[in-house]
């Protein structure tokens, strides 16, 4: 059970308010000129040395918006209230923190449901789950630890967060895991490279939750997107893109976990060439079709288009050739593998599209 609020006394339906102006002609020329409401100029500090942007939306609306915020901006806040029963559920803490992380909520406060006898304590199990979860997601800090409330806080500041250098980075830790596993699976030691796979792993999915966040919170304050240069459009664009890339890593882990888990005989002669030929193969599409986004090349993702149905062919005539093979329960790792890399690549075919969407 939770509950949400704006930090200041406004209610959420107050969040966003519009006014009624009239236009003025300015002189002897063409130029309009429009007054801004009395309480908004209190509220975000403005003066008459004060600049605003005007950015004009796809939908053929205007944003009006100043350059700097006051520090009376609404951070939006969120209460989670436990039950005796949720506390002792991990994936219902996770589930909960997470999902108010999200929703774009600057402090979280977590208390106790109280019982008959009052308010009881937090477990140390359940105090220790909440700063798990906490250090797993990026720019949370528990500012206050007390027996009966905590209280997290988010110490990034939304409008000074590029969010392009967010996407670059969890962008390279996916191109890097992937190439990690290409050399892993190439050697076929597996076991002695779990841990480092999962570090890689646990950024990519840290960077993709505060990315979402970040976007999520600029669709609610819109000028929020016009200091980071992005339209409606773009935000889409990049939840589509950071997502498909998160689940590229979330793929190749599971394929990772099989070989691991039932390591395969080891490859010889044509059908190792031909599997190594194809995950190198899938890794160069996919790390294509990441910079085609990130840099609007065109050619890239075209190409990455048109190469599609290729990849595919390859990889069904690499399962005959396993479906031929005598001993072919010792192949499932691998096998699993290639439905593996076959969906790495539609993941690539869908960051292509997004990069075009962009370029076109």
């Amino acid at each position: 059970m939770s509950k949400r609020e704006v930090a200041g006394g406004d209610s959420g339906e107050d969040r966003k308010s519009a006014e009624s102006r009239k236009l003025v002609k300015w002189g002897s020329s063409e130029t309009l000129i429009m007054s801004l409401p009395r309480n908004w100029v209190k509220k975000f500090q403005l003066n008459k040395d004060s600049e605003v942007t005007i950015m004009e939306n796809q939908d053929g609306s205007l944003l009006v918006s100043p350059l700097t915020l006051g520090n009376e901006r609404p951070r939006f806040e969120s209460t989670i209230t436990f039950s005796n029963e949720e506390m002792d559920d991990m994936d219902i803490i996770e589930l909960e923190i997470t999902i108010k992380y999200l929703d774009g909520n600057d402090v979280i406060v977590i208390e106790k449901k109280e019982g008959k006898g009052g308010t009881d304590k937090f477990s140390t199990k359940f105090t220790l789950k909440v700063q798990e979860v906490v250090q797993s997601l990026l720019g949370l800090e528990i500012t206050s630890l007390l027996s009966t409330k905590i209280k997290i806080q988010d110490i990034m500041n939304i409008h000074e967060t590029n969010v392009d250098v967010l996407v670059k980075i969890i962008a390279n830790s996916a191109v890097d895991l992937f190439q990690n596993m290409c050399d892993i699976i190439k050697e076929g030691d597996y076991a002695s490279h779990v841990d480092s796979l999962m570090i890689s792993k646990k950024q990519v999915r840290k960077y993709y939750l505060r990315i979402l966040r970040e976007l999520r919170k600029g669709l609610l304050v819109p000028a929020t997107l016009s200091r980071m240069g992005l339209s409606a459009q773009d935000t889409l664009d990049a939840a589509f893109y950071i997502t498909d890339i998160s689940a590229v890593v979330d793929d190749l882990d599971f394929a990772f976990g099989a070989l691991v888990n039932k390591p395969p005989v080891v490859l010889e002669g044509q059908i190792k060439d031909s599997i190594a030929g194809f995950m190198h193969e899938v890794y160069t599409t996919f790390k294509k079709a990441v910079d085609a986004f990130l840099f609007k090349t065109k050619k890239e993702a075209v190409a990455i288009v048109k190469g599609a149905p290729l990849i595919e062919e390859k990889k069904r005539d690499i399962e005959n050739i396993l479906d031929n093979m005598s001993t072919k329960a010792q192949y499932t790792g691998y096998e699993i593998l290639l439905d593996t890399l076959s969906k790495v690549a539609d993941h690539s075919l869908s960051i292509a599209f997004s990069a075009l969407r962009k370029i076109l």
